[in-house]
This record gives C-alpha cells, structure tokens and sequence, in this order.
C-alpha cells in the first residue's frame, strides 16, 4: 500500500503472517475384529447363498449325482441330491453282522477345538490329541475296563488321534497286542482341499459349509488334500463316498470274523467281540449301516454333524448278536 505524505511517498508493506497451526496426528479408529460366535451367525445366515452354489455345481456336470444315488441304495439309503439328504428306505436293512461291534471315537485335539477345522483324512500336529485328549482316552479305556470285555480283534485307524485312544487302553493289557491291528479303512472321510481348514476362515458362500449345517452328504472339495510331508494327494470324498467305503471295511470283518464266530457258536460260546478306535464321521457312517442312525430333529433325513455327532472318548455298541 502506498500513502503520500508532503512530497515522498511512503510505501508500507503489511505482511500478515499465517496463522500458527499445531500438527494433529488423527489415529485411525482401531478395527473391532468379529467374534468367532459373529462369524459363525454371518456364516449361517449365508445358507442360501451356499445352497445356490452347491445347486449351481450339481447341475455343472461336475459331480455323478445318479452314482451317488445307486451307491446310496447299494446301502438301503435314498438321496434327494437338490437337498443333499440322506434317509433310510422303507426296505432299509442293516448290515448283517457276525460279531458284537463296539466302536469309540477319539479324544479331543486342537482341530475339534474352537475355532474348529475340517478334520478328516489328516496327522499333522494340530491333529495330535491334546492334554484334555490324553485324558479322555484313559477315561475311555476305564469304561472299557468297566465292561470287562475282551475283544476278539481290535482295530485301529491309522490316524493317531485315534490309534493314540485306543493304545491307551491296549497298553493295559499286553497281551491285546496280538490282536490289534491298523486298518487304512478305518481312517477318517476325506476333506480334500477343506481338511484342516479354519471353518471360520472359508469364504462364507462356499457350500462346504452345508456339510455341517445342512447335514449334506453330496458336497465335497473341488481338490485333493496334499500331505505337507510328503505331497502326497488325497482326493476328497463326499459322505455317500465314505458310507460305502465303510460299508466294505465291514464286509471284511465279517469275512475275518467268520470263522471265530461259527466256531464261538458251534461251542455255545458267546460271539467275538470287535472293538475299533476311529473318528466322527466314520462313526456316523458306520452307525447308519448298523441301524443306530440319527434323524435331524422333526425330519426324515440323517444328521451326522453338530449334535448328531458322537462324543469324544466314549465305547458304544453298535451292534450286538442276538
């Protein structure tokens, strides 16, 4: 600005400075992450979204809907595939058994701890029996003493999780050595590319989670679980697969057990008695085609997850001769 005064002229400069400006650091507000119960309700709540894929996938051609079918009528069952549904038939017979057949699932490990996983075809070390597990299987061999029984055979899968709860009862009595064994059939259903799997960590519109929530017996991995190991590839199965894959682990014990039980008979002796250690949904599979299946609350159909599951660490029996 220029002002004169008298003869000169006067040139002020009036600089106004900025003002003053403290630096303010604003945090980010910090993310809340979900609870586990919170996953779980969003995951249930995206049932449609998991039956429209699974519809979706059936209808690519992908799966053999009327094998699985046949393979569930090999078995007195019938399948509604849209569903996923399995359920006894009017016809429906079980297994003709030539021995007593008692059964106990494992103890307890990190994979059927919360926050849960796919547990199937695997022995990696989350897979391993915890300290609660080790405990259980003890237990579990005090009610199998309880009974005073003395089995014929006793069979293991070769999962340790399962061997693990049933040696703790062998090792009680050496002289079980002899007639224990380790049957591959005996293993748990394949998962494939699901096995060992956070259920919580699978994208919320996968179908797997119908496995568990919809009591699904078709759905199964779009590829093989790969043994960290070794690599080795395990294909997936789907229910129905592992039902008659159970079926023919119960074929050849009748074949085995044949003899010993005419012979028992022939001398008016008991039946023989076999035990085998095994898993959730093996033991499913094995009670439908014993008869001991469990119908979903106010349904016709299966359950075999969930609450239909049998409990950890807990001799049942499964069939005994008349």
């Amino acid at each position: 600005m220029a002002t004169t005064i008298g003869s000169f002229a006067l040139s002020l400069v009036i600089t106004t400075a900025p003002p003053s400006r403290t630096s303010v650091r604003m945090s980010a507000p910090a993310r809340v992450e979900p609870t586990l119960e919170q996953v779980y309700a969003d995951i249930a709540a995206a049932q449609p979204a998991q039956q429209a894929a699974y519809e979706e996938w059936i209808q690519s051609g992908e799966v053999d809907t009327e094998g699985l079918v046949a393979a569930a009528a090999a078995q007195g069952c019938t399948l509604d595939v849209r569903a996923g549904h399995l359920a006894y038939a009017p016809d429906f017979q079980p297994v003709p058994l030539c021995f007593d057949f008692m059964y106990c699932r494992h103890g307890k490990t990190m994979g059927n701890t919360e926050p849960r996983v796919f547990q199937g075809y695997v022995d990696e070390s989350n897979n391993f029996l915890t300290d609660v597990g080790l405990e259980q299987a003890e237990e579990a061999a005090d009610k199998l003493d309880a009974l005073g029984v003395s089995p014929a055979l006793v069979v293991l899968s070769p999962l340790s999780r399962a061997s693990e709860t049933g040696m703790a009862w062998v090792r009680r009595h050496p002289e079980m050595e002899k007639v224990t064994e380790t049957w591959e059939e005996a293993a748990e259903m394949r998962f494939g590319s699901w096995d060992n799997m956070m259920v919580k960590d699978l994208d919320k519109e996968n179908m797997c989670h119908l496995f568990y929530l919809a009591q699904n017996v078709v759905v199964s991995a779009p590829a093989p679980y790969v043994r960290p190991s070794d690599g080795t590839a395990f294909a997936a199965e789907s229910f129905v697969t592992m039902l008659n894959r159970m079926r023919g682990m119960l074929d050849k014990l009748n074949e085995k057990m044949a003899p010993l039980a005419a012979e028992r008979e022939a001398a008016g002796a008991p039946p023989p008695l076999v035990v085998m250690y095994g898993h959730s949904m093996a033991g499913a599979a094995l009670s439908i085609l014993t008869n001991n299946g469990k119908k979903v609350d106010g349904q016709s159909y299966l359950g075999f997850d969930g609450k239909y599951i049998m409990p950890n660490a807990t001799p049942v029996y499964l069939h005994q001769c008349k």
